[in-house]
């Protein structure tokens, strides 16, 4: 039986990786570096001190910080001017694990302050139950929601089936088993979830 679900954020609830990713390449442009898209990609979905251990690793000069300050710069004007950009089916799919007495628990990487600023500006935080440890589930009958492979090796440790829905990443082989099912937007992790609601 389904007990919870869990939220990945970036790429998953929000279209916020395509800013990200723009981010990355105008912090590359001003700091006149080159930055390969495979770097960028090993980022998605980690928390800032590995990122950095990727970066200055791949990149010489110690620059992780002043190019992480850019790009964060560079998204917080975009979402500023144009809102955060909500991915479709995302208040359709709260909706319905509201109605259904199934709680949402946002799992993401982000900066709580930011994480919560942007739950609060798509008016979708009250959806949202304040943390997986309140709701006092079984790992094996929460569904993680993720679009990054580095988030679903996550689920996968921690013992939770998960759904990837792929945005800017492909999602990884079946073969490396680290999803349960795939769907191609949050309309249908919905349907995925009433379909299997029984045997999660």
């Amino acid at each position: 039986m389904l007990q919870g679900v869990l939220f990945d954020m970036d790429g998953l609830m929000f279209d916020t990786e395509r800013i990200g990713r723009d981010g990355w390449h105008k912090a590359a442009e001003i700091l006149h570096i080159d930055l390969p898209e495979g770097i960028i990609a090993a980022m998605r979905g980690t928390g800032t001190d590995r990122c950095r251990e990727i970066f200055n690793a791949a990149i010489p000069g110690g620059l992780y910080d002043t190019a992480h300050d850019l790009r964060l710069r560079y998204a917080d004007e975009v979402i500023a001017a144009n809102g955060v950009p909500v991915k479709p089916g995302l208040r359709e799919l709260l909706r319905r694990l509201k109605a259904s007495d199934i709680p949402a628990v946002l799992a993401t990487s982000t900066r709580r302050e930011k994480a919560l600023a942007y739950l609060q500006q798509t008016d979708v935080e009250r959806y949202f139950t304040a943390a997986a440890a309140a709701i006092h589930a079984d790992p094996a009958h929460c569904v993680v929601l993720e679009d990054s492979p580095n988030g679903l090796q996550a689920a996968k440790a921690a013992g939770c089936p998960a759904i990837v829905v792929p945005n800017l990443t492909p999602a990884p082989a079946e073969s490396e088993h680290l999803w349960n099912y795939r769907a191609k937007d949050l309309r249908e992790v919905q349907q995925i979830l009433l379909k299997e609601r029984e045997k999660l």
